[in-house]
């Protein structure tokens, strides 16, 4: 018995196939794998477009001071419109507001984000997009601080009397964005030399600063060949924690020079300052207001 068959089936003719109708039995012509990975890069360079031009709006967007409105909170409605008001005219009430103010009376425009965005590097602008979405949810949680009057010392009224407490740290989750914000502005004065200015010379942003090759500057009315010795002596660090924020607060009601309140907020801060560096003395008298 023969172990191997001859298939049976034999293929039919071209004419049987009838490749002229439908063309079912053609075999599909094959696309080049280069045109694929030309279409596949064409599309991936369009959505790569497209979200990049997303994210670029959506930036735009959060520096602009509606996006600081978008969530309707009582403490940025009252911000926005007390700058409002001092651009129109009215005396500042805060040192955010003077600022809106000053630099409007000057030709220029400031933002909410100038002042809470850093230095603008790169490490400044993911801390910020970090801190935003940080502050969205504590919102959502209705966890967020809703104080108008940002400050950093407690009060209680008893009986119609103030009756103020030991100052308290500001709830700043970030603290050193709002400092390089200060410093890239107030640079003049930070790095201003003499003992005269030792409140701002002698903090860390101004250390940071001329570290990265900013100049420094001489006290006002002094010769440079006066001034030459405290300019090649430098600057030296002082290890402290106090940032601009500790003597200058931004969002808090003040009817008085600078707006600081020397008493209950400069003084224990310069004294905290002494204690931490261990120089100067633990007891400090501050202009009367």
């Amino acid at each position: 018995m023969p172990r191997y068959l001859p298939p049976t089936y034999t293929f039919p003719d071209d004419d049987e196939l009838n490749l002229s109708e439908e063309g079912w039995y053609l075999p599909r012509r094959r696309v080049p794998n280069s045109l694929r990975w030309v279409g596949l890069g064409v599309a991936a360079l369009l959505f790569s477009g497209m979200a990049l031009g997303g994210a670029q709006a959506v930036l735009e967007w959060q520096e602009s001071d509606q996006a600081c409105l978008s969530c309707h909170t009582p403490q940025h409605r009252a911000y926005v419109e007390r700058a409002q008001v001092a651009m129109g005219g009215a005396i500042a009430p805060d040192l955010a507001s003077y600022h809106y103010q000053h630099l409007h009376g000057i030709g220029e425009t400031l933002r909410c984000i100038d002042c809470h965005r850093g230095n603008g590097s790169t490490r400044a602008r993911a801390e910020t997009l970090w801190l935003s979405a940080h502050m969205a949810a504590r919102w959502l949680a209705g966890a967020d601080d809703r104080r108008i009057e940002k400050t950093a010392i407690t009060a209680t009224v008893v009986n119609g009397v103030t009756q103020t407490t030991a100052p308290t740290a500001l709830a700043l989750h970030v603290p050193h964005l709002s400092n390089e914000g200060c410093a890239q502005c107030h640079m003049d004065t930070l790095l201003r030399v003499g003992m005269d200015n030792h409140t701002h010379n002698m903090l860390p942003a101004a250390y940071r600063l001329w570290l990265e090759g900013a100049p420094l500057r001489l006290p006002r009315g002094m010769s440079e060949a006066e001034g030459a010795l405290l300019i090649a002596r430098g600057l030296t660090l002082y290890t402290t924690t106090l940032q601009c924020s500790s003597c200058h607060q931004a969002h808090r009601s003040l009817d008085t020079p600078r707006y600081l309140d020397w008493r209950n907020v400069v003084k224990p801060a310069c004294e905290r300052c002494h204690r931490e560096v261990g120089a100067g003395p633990q007891e400090v008298t501050v202009p009367e207001e």
